[in-house]
C-alpha cells in the first residue's frame, strides 16, 4: 500500500521564508479545542454553585446529573468524529472545522438561556459533537499546513489549546460571576467562525480538487515565499505525486487490507487510549471534588481553597504544554512519551498512597496531594496528551490519515465517557487510592509497550516506520516522498 517512494530532487535546498504564518494559522484553527477544554473544566468550579442552594436552576443539581454533565459530551463527540471525518475528506478540512463551531456556540447559548438540568445536560451534547468534530479535523488540517521541521511543535497545538482552555475556565469560574462567564466562553467559537472564515483550505486537499495554482499561492502564503520559489513548485509536485496514487475516502476496509497499516493502527490506538487511561481527564474535570476530598482532614489541608488548587493545576499543565512544544521536534516523539508517561504514573502511585493513608489515619503533609497531581499533570501535559496526536498523523499517508484520525478518536472519546462516568462509583467502591493505583499502573505499563512496539516517527518516511513495524533494516538514500499503490 505504502512504501514506492520518488526522488523529487537530489539537492537539499536551504528553505528561505518564516514560519510565523504556519504557527499562527495552527493557533487559529485548534480554537475548537479550546471551546472543548473550557468545557471539559467548565463543571470543576462550578459544581458547588449548581449543586448548593444558590443554584442557577430551579433546584440543587443532584450528583447523578452533574455525572451526566460531565460525561454527556464523550457520548455525542465519537458520533460527531465519524460524521466529521466523512465531512472533512468530502468538503474540506476548512468547511469542516467552520461545522464544528456551530453546535459549541449553540450549546453556550443555551446554557445562558436556561440551567435546567436538561438544558445543561443537552447543552453540553451539543459541546460535545462540536468538539468530537474539531479533534478529528485539527489534527489534520494542522498538520497539512506544516512543513516537517516544525510539525511536531504545531501537533502539540491541539492539546496545548486544551490546556489554555482548561486554565482559563478554571479562573474565569473563579473569578466572575456565572452569566458572565456563559458569555464569554460564547464569544471564543463565534471568533473562531468568524476568522477562519478568511482562512484557506489546506494544500493537500485543494490538490485533491485539481487546484494547483491555487495550492502554490496557499504554499507561498504559508511558507512566506514567492509563488514561483523552487521549493513551492517542489512541493506541490511532492503533493501531486501523493494524490496521484491517492484516492481520498473514509475506507476503514482500505485500511485493515493492508497488514502493515493495521499494525500501525494499533500502534496508535494503544498509544492513544493510554493517553486516555492515565486518569488525568478525569483529575481534571473533577479537580476541585479531588481537592475538596484531599483537605478535609484539618491536619493536612493546605491554605488554598480547592477552585484555587485547581487553577494552580492548570497552570502547571500550560508549562507543561509550552514546553512539549519546545522539546517534540529535538528530543523525538518516543523519549518524551516514555519519560513523561514514567513521571505521571509514579505520580499517581504517590497520590495513591496518600489517600490510603489518610484513609488508615497515617499523617502525611497536605501538600503531597497538590504536589503530585502537579507533577501528574505537567507529565500529562508535555508528552502523554500532546504526542498521541502527533504519532497518529505521522503514521499513516494522506490516504489514510483521515480513516484513522476517525476511527482513533471515536474510540477515545467513547472511553473517555465510561472513565468519567464510572470515575466516582469507582471511587466510592475501591477508593480513590485504588483508583489512583490503577491509573499508575496504566502509565508504567505503556513505558514498556514504547520500548518494546513503538517506533520513532520525527522527520522519517513512512517506509523507515513500517520498516520498523516489520522489524526490517533500510539504508537512507537520499530524500524522498512517500506515496502508496493499493
Amino acid at each position: 500500500m505504502v512504501n514506492k517512494m520518488y526522488n523529487v530532487t537530489s539537492n537539499k535546498n536551504v528553505k528561505a521564508g518564516s514560519k510565523h504564518n504556519q504557527i499562527l494559522m495552527s493557533i487559529v484553527v485548534c480554537m475548537p479545542i479550546l471551546a472543548y477544554g473550557t468545557a471539559m473544566g467548565w463543571i470543576s468550579p462550578n459544581k458547588a454553585l449548581l449543586m448548593g442552594e444558590s443554584s442557577p436552576s430551579d433546584a440543587p443539581l443532584t450528583e447523578e446529573e452533574v455525572s451526566w454533565m460531565a460525561s454527556i459530551m464523550f457520548i455525542f463527540a465519537p458520533i460527531a468524529v465519524f460524521i466529521y471525518g466523512v465531512a472533512a475528506d468530502r468538503f474540506g478540512r476548512r468547511n469542516a472545522l467552520l461545522c464544528a463551531s456551530l453546535p459549541i456556540s449553540l450549546g453556550w447559548a443555551i446554557k445562558l438561556i436556561c440551567a435546567h438540568p436538561i438544558a445543561l445536560i443537552g447543552a453540553r451534547a451539543l459541546i460535545g459533537f462540536g468538539s468530537g468534530g474539531g479533534f478529528v479535523v485539527c489534527p489534520l488540517y494542522v498538520k497539512e499546513i506544516s512543513e516537517d521541521s516544525i510539525r511536531g511543535m504545531t501537533g502539540t497545538f491541539v492539546i496545548f489549546s486544551q490546556t489554555v482552555g482548561n486554565l482559563l475556565v478554571f479562573v474565569l469560574g473563579d473569578l466572575l460571576p456565572f452569566n458572565t462567564v456563559l458569555w464569554i466562553l460564547l464569544a471564543i467559537p463565534l471568533v473562531h467562525f468568524c476568522i477562519l472564515l478568511r482562512l484557506p483550505e489546506t494544500p493537500s486537499y485543494l490538490v485533491k480538487c485539481g487546484k494547483n495554482e491555487e495550492t502554490a499561492r496557499v504554499l507561498g502564503w504559508l511558507r512566506s515565499l514567492p509563488t514561483d520559489d523552487k521549493t513551492i513548485s517542489e512541493e506541490v509536485d511532492r503533493l501531486i505525486i501523493e494524490q496521484t496514487t491517492s484516492e481520498l475516502k473514509f475506507s476503514p476496509r482500505l485500511l485493515f487490507s493492508d497488514r502493515t497499516a493495521v499494525k500501525a493502527f494499533w500502534v496508535a490506538l494503544i498509544v492513544n487510549l493510554t493517553r486516555e487511561f492515565c486518569g488525568c481527564i478525569a483529575v481534571l474535570v473533577y479537580a476541585s471534588h479531588i481537592f475538596a476530598e484531599a483537605g478535609r482532614d484539618p491536619n493536612s489541608s493546605i491554605a488554598l481553597s480547592p477552585n484555587k488548587q485547581s487553577i494552580l493545576l492548570a497552570a502547571v499543565q500550560i508549562v507543561g504544554s509550552f514546553l512539549a512544544c519546545q522539546l517534540v521536534d529535538r528530543a523525538g516523539r518516543k523519549p518524551l512519551l516514555a519519560v513523561t508517561s514514567a513521571v505521571a504514573g509514579f505520580s499517581m502511585c504517590l497520590l495513591g498512597v496518600w489517600f490510603y493513608l489518610q484513609s488508615v489515619g497515617v499523617y502525611m503533609p497536605g501538600w503531597v496531594p497538590i504536589a503530585a497531581l502537579c507533577v501528574c499533570i505537567f507529565a500529562d501535559a508535555s508528552g502523554l496528551q500532546p504526542l498521541p496526536f502527533v504519532i497518529m498523523t505521522e503514521m499513516f499517508n494522506f490516504q489514510l490519515r483521515g480513516t484513522v484520525a476517525t476511527l482513533i478518536m471515536a474510540i477515545s472519546l467513547g472511553t473517555d465517557f465510561a472513565l468519567l462516568k464510572l470515575f466516582a462509583p469507582l471511587n466510592s467502591w475501591i477508593g480513590y487510592h485504588s483508583t489512583f493505583w490503577v491509573f499508575s499502573v496504566v502509565c508504567l505499563s505503556n513505558v514498556f509497550y514504547l520500548i518494546c512496539c513503538v517506533p520513532e516517527t520525527k522527520m522519517r518516511s513512512l517506509e523507515d516506520i513500517y520498516a520498523d513495524l516489520e522489524g526490517e533494516k533500510r539504508k537512507d538514500n537520499g530524500q524522498i516522498v512517500e506515496t502508496n499503490h493499493v
